[in-house]
Formats: structure tokens, sequence, C-alpha cells
């Protein structure tokens, strides 16, 4: 197409500095890169990306990590900031261990199965599923997994993050059924 911009693979629109600020430096920008690529890494699922592909991914991070290039939020969904993202992963890390089901299977092409992994992990996000399924927070560590290797950003349907549990039923106190008179005398 005449007059159309296309970028180089691998190229990332960079964060812009705020008024005031210089950009950041080569150096830093560098040790960012490698920063978000070890932790990456450490994502069962990255075992789905080659070199070029983790590459990508890491650019998708930074990109999506700037309020001037990251994706708008589709309506109806939350975006989770860097902060809970973080605290998420910290409890994850001592609490949680990754399962089969996090690995890529052999024989099969890795990225379709990311990509049916992401689908499988978004439909596991519904509010009635929150507090009943004893494997939520391990569905939402692992959707949030995939999403930062697939999309560079997290993020959850509002109902899912809004869903507050039905109060407990409270029952009057009274003698249990099972219980016997005691005869005082």
């Amino acid at each position: 197409m005449a007059g159309t911009k296309r970028k180089a693979p691998g190229s990332v629109d960079l964060p812009k500095a705020r008024a005031g600020e210089a950009p950041p430096s080569p150096a830093v920008l560098a040790m960012r890169r490698e920063r978000i690529k070890s932790n990456l890494l450490t994502f069962p699922e990255a075992a789905a990306l080659d070199e070029l592909q983790l590459y990508h991914a890491v650019d998708r991070v930074i990109r999506e990590s700037t309020p001037s290039t990251a994706t708008p939020t589709a309506q109806g969904m939350v975006r989770l900031d860097d902060k809970g993202i973080i605290a998420t992963f910290e409890y994850a890390n001592w609490l949680l261990s990754f399962s089969a089901d996090d690995y890529p299977p052999a024989g099969v092409d890795p990225l379709v199965w990311l990509g049916e992994r992401r689908r499988m992990l978004d439909g596991e996000m519904k509010p009635e599923k929150k507090r009943d399924d004893p494997d939520n927070s391990r569905f939402l560590v692992a959707k949030m997994r995939v999403d930062l290797l697939t999309k560079g950003y997290v993020e959850l349907p509002r109902p899912y993050v809004d869903y507050t549990p039905p109060p407990p039923t409270i029952r009057a106190r009274g003698q249990p059924k099972n219980a016997t008179a005691m005869v005082v005398g």
C-alpha cells in the first residue's frame, strides 16, 4: 500500500519521556529488556516461544507499560497495573506450583497451544468461578502469564474483579439435633 509505513520486525514504540524528562538511555532500556526477558523466562508457557517470539513478547511488555503507547482497555475489562501483577506473582511464588497443564505438550505446535490455552483461561475468568473453584488462583496466575507473553498486559472482566461472594447464611443457634436431655437430680 502506497504511503503506509511499516515497522521493521523487532522494532518497538519506545516509551516517550514525560514533560521535562529525558528519554531513557539505551543502557537503561537494555537493562529493562533483560530484566523483563528473565522474568518472562520463568513462566512455563515461555517454553512455547523461540528466541524471536520471546523478543517480541518483551517488546509488547515495554510498549504496553507506558500509557502513551498502550492498547486501550476493552469495554467491560479492567487492566491490572504493575503493582497488582507483581503482588499476584509474589503470592503465587509462595503458594502455587506449576502443573503439567502449564507446559506445552510434545508434538503440538507451541503457538497453537498457547492460543488455545489463552482462550481456555479467558473462559475460566467468570465471576461465579472466582470463589467456588479451588483451582481459581492457579488459573488466574496462568492467565496473567499467558496474557503477558501474548499481549504484553493483563486485563480481566470487570464482573470478575468486582465479584463479591454472597454473605454466609446465618442460622439461629439452638439445641443440636442429636442432643439428649440432661436430668439433674
